[in-house]
């Protein structure tokens, strides 16, 4: 066959109708390629054991992020049980307490032990009544007003005068922030400086002999010898001053006669001043200084100058040298009455009686620990949508109550959610610290890797235990000092602390990764075209070792929960009233005596605990062989 026949038999084999170009592009359209990533996922779902194990904790760590939703008991209301309650079935009754609870505290409906309305996070509102009529009246005047629905309970008014109203009826109804009062600091014109300084009180008294005591120390000292050496001092007692100088954008001075008595909050650099108004007004609170000391005092302010003038309730001013004297700038405030509720209905019932009805105060009851952060704002939010939904209803005693009354599911839930912010924060810690400390030294190798692992084998070497116990009680030494300037309470710290001491395992095991990749093909060019190693380090290697990292951490976060439920357990760790599986433990310990075991208190949080591990060590052996690039493509 000649040259020219060849060269048209191979353009004749490569060439396509049109037809067929279209169906071939048909064709590669409809094929998608699979990533490493995507063919994990589909690996881990054939895997049934690793998959149910990923549901699981996810449904268990969703229950746990809604806690404020959920319809259970508040976790810190105490009860008047003289013993704990083991846990009851649906259809029974509940257990009646030893003695009636506080008025206004109890419920006042059940359907069993499945639903009641006692939960304690309630503001408790006092009408004296006539009657259950007028009783029901108020009742309604109060959900019109506060926009929630209540729950009533009638009592009998104890001596109750002739003539005035034979009974007290206790509105309660879920309780919101804005329900309790509270006094607003609105800015002012009033501006100037704060000059504060100290004197050495016992050095003042001192400086002023008494005559008399005199020459009978003269006497003395002739007819018993010399007394003991005059140098030996006493020690400081030391005293703070205040000076304000106040003055508005015109340059008028505040005048100190709207004033009368003062007190001061100075446990940190913020110092507050209040200064109590000489005519009340209708809404209106104490005035409010602020300003912030250069170096804190250990002791507050006993004298207090205003413009010039001393306040009533101050210390005579002292003509003495002044110490450590500060002068800083200060900003006055006004106090607005916050309008609670109690306010409200006090005006309503005024303006509106009631027949045979009467407003006598309210009561604030907390179910909860203080809300703090942007995760206390969320909570706030899941806490409102509760009160809409469900109300005061909340559910019974499912799994019993503790020795002090508490429901314990509820309290599962909340550890539960504690350990679980406890883990990720900590393990976020371990794995920023671990991932880039062993990648970086894999990655430079010779000396710089070898000083590197030196420092992680001395570091292995302390025993971290003792080490983690001494600074959680160095740091409860100085919770002020850190609160105030670095914004570090001791529950953020606790959080830091795990988390560095577990990236000394992930860094090694990163490190062996890099070591096998930095020598790659991949690798190679891009150190040819010029990469920097910071850049090489972030988008070539990091995602490499991502896999065994994910792997990793799986294991790592069984670890961090039980080191935090050991510390818990010491009185190391989360502080009541908050609530961690830790302090379930310390529970359950207390539960087991040889007189009676109350084995719900140690079996349900050891569940809860013992499925949430064994969770996590699943699927992390799942995720193990579904990221193992060797079985790519395989079922």
């Amino acid at each position: 066959m000649s040259k020219s026949n060849e060269t048209g038999a191979s353009e004749s084999r490569w060439a396509l109708s049109p037809e067929d170009l279209k169906r071939l592009s048909k064709e590669a359209k409809a094929y998608k390629g699979e990533s490493l990533w995507s063919d994990a996922w589909r690996r881990l779902r054939r895997n049934r054991t690793a998959f149910l194990a990923l549901l699981f904790l996810a449904a268990f760590g969703g229950i746990s992020l809604i806690a404020p939703f959920l319809p259970i008991p508040s976790p810190i209301a105490l009860s008047l049980r003289d013993d704990a309650a083991p846990p009851q079935w649906f259809w029974e009754e509940p257990l009646a307490l030893p003695k009636p609870p506080a008025p206004g505290t109890g419920m006042t409906q059940s359907k069993a032990n499945l639903w009641n309305d006692g939960w304690r996070h309630r503001t408790m509102l006092t009408v004296a009544a006539q009657d259950e009529a007028s009783a029901e009246a108020a009742k309604a005047r109060i959900e019109e007003v506060a926009g929630r629905s209540a729950a009533l309970e009638i009592r009998d008014a104890e001596d109750a005068p002739e003539g005035e109203a034979p009974k007290l009826a206790y509105v309660s109804v879920p309780h919101l922030r804005s329900d309790a009062p509270d006094v607003i600091a609105t800015e002012t014109d009033f501006r100037g400086n704060a000059t504060v300084w100290r004197y050495d009180a016992a050095a003042v008294d001192s400086s002023e002999p008494d005559l008399e005591e005199e020459g009978s120390a003269e006497e003395n000292t002739a007819e018993d010898g010399p007394t003991e050496d005059s140098s030996v001092t006493a020690e400081p007692d030391w005293r703070v001053v205040c000076s304000l100088e106040l003055k508005d954008r015109n340059g008028s001075p505040f005048d100190p006669d709207q004033v009368t008595t003062w007190s001061v909050d100075q446990r940190t650099r913020k110092v507050e001043l209040f200064l109590t108004r000489k005519d009340a007004v209708e809404g209106l609170g104490s005035w409010i200084v602020r300003f912030k000391l250069k170096e804190a005092f250990e002791s507050s302010a006993v004298t207090l100058r205003l413009n010039g003038q001393l306040l009533e309730g101050s210390l005579p001013m002292i003509d003495s040298t002044p110490v450590d004297a500060q002068i800083v700038e200060a900003q006055l405030f006004k106090g607005v009455e916050h309008d609670d509720l109690g306010r409200r209905l006090k005006r309503s019932f005024e303006s509106s009686p009631i027949a045979g009805a009467a407003f006598v105060g309210a009561r604030h009851e907390s179910g909860y620990w203080p809300f703090k952060g942007i995760v206390g704002k969320f909570d706030d939010l899941l806490l409102a949508a509760r009160i809409k939904v469900f109300g005061l209803w909340q559910t019974g005693n499912w799994m019993g109550t503790d020795s002090q009354g508490r429901d314990l599911m509820s309290r599962i839930v909340w550890g539960s959610r504690t350990s679980i912010i406890v883990e990720l924060i900590a393990s976020l810690c371990s794995l920023l610290i671990g991932v880039l400390y062993g990648a970086f030294s894999g990655l430079m190798g010779g000396r710089i890797d070898n000083f590197m692992m030196r420092v992680v084998d001395v570091l292995y070497s302390i025993p971290f235990i003792f080490v983690v116990i001494f600074l959680i009680t160095l740091i409860g030494d100085y919770r002020t000092l850190l609160e105030d300037k670095l914004g570090l309470d001791r529950e953020k710290v606790f959080y830091i602390v795990i988390g560095a001491i577990y990236w000394l395992t992930m860094a090694r095991v990163v490190r062996g990764q890099v070591l096998s990749l930095k020598n790659t093909e991949f690798i190679e060019a891009a150190r040819v075209i010029g990469a920097s190693t910071s850049r090489i380090l972030l988008t070539h290697i990091v995602p490499n070792v991502l896999s065994i990292v994910i792997v990793y951490l799986t294991l790592t976060i069984p670890a961090v929960m039980l080191f935090e439920a050991f510390l818990s357990f010491l009185g190391l760790g989360i502080e009541p009233p908050k609530v961690s599986w830790g302090l379930l433990a310390v529970d359950g310990t207390q539960a087991i005596n040889p007189i009676k075991i109350y084995w719900w208190l140690v079996v349900f949080p050891s569940l809860a605990m013992g499925t949430t591990l064994l969770a996590l060590n699943v699927l992390g052996d799942g995720l193990r062989d579904a990221l193992d690039p060797k079985l790519r493509g395989k079922s």
